[in-house]
């Protein structure tokens, strides 16, 4: 009984620990239509959604947000693999603006890099910042307590099922 629970724990961690970036949830928002995008604690409104490519491609309209835009091939509504993304950045003018949204998962290719390229072109476009992750509501406010714990938690149940694993052998 004890091999079992064991195992059944050890499973139970590693699910726990799969994501998949498919049906990944983001904040969507920027401070130039929401102030309180630059600090979501400030508002429980702003809540994340579920990304989707016309999710994305309906987030345009300002100097940022155009920044942050990745062609694809439009159409019907497919699925592919997304993130979550949050930039900071500033223009000539001195404003300051924080984008957070969607993104097509680029593999090896770096969105950040994309936008600051982008960013490059433009005469008095600035990026403070910018930050590509790949769990739910994760271009929030940072939660690395949390995953700190979150992993600490796993990797103890790990050893505690390995150890008792090896008194089964």
């Amino acid at each position: 009984m004890s091999k079992f629970y064991s195992t059944f724990v050890q499973l139970c961690v590693i699910a726990a620990s799969v994501q998949t970036a498919l049906s990944i949830t983001c904040y969507t928002c920027d401070s130039t239509s929401s102030e309180e995008c630059m600090d979501l604690k400030r508002n429980s409104a702003i809540t994340a959604e579920t990304c989707t490519p016309s999710k994305m491609a309906a987030t345009t309209g300002n100097w940022l947000a155009d920044l942050t835009r990745i062609e694809y091939f439009g159409g019907t509504e497919i699925t592919v693999p997304m993130v979550c993304q949050k930039i900071v950045a500033s223009n000539e003018n001195g404003d300051t603006m924080t984008f957070r949204g969607c993104q097509l998962d680029g593999g090896k290719t770096d969105p950040c890099q994309i936008a600051y390229g982008k960013a490059k072109l433009q005469l008095g476009v600035k990026i403070e910042s910018c930050s590509i992750c790949k769990e739910d509501a994760c271009n929030g406010a940072t939660r690395v307590a949390a995953r700190l714990h979150l992993g600490l938690a796993g990797a103890i149940l790990a050893l505690l099922g390995l150890t008792a694993w090896r008194q089964f052998l």
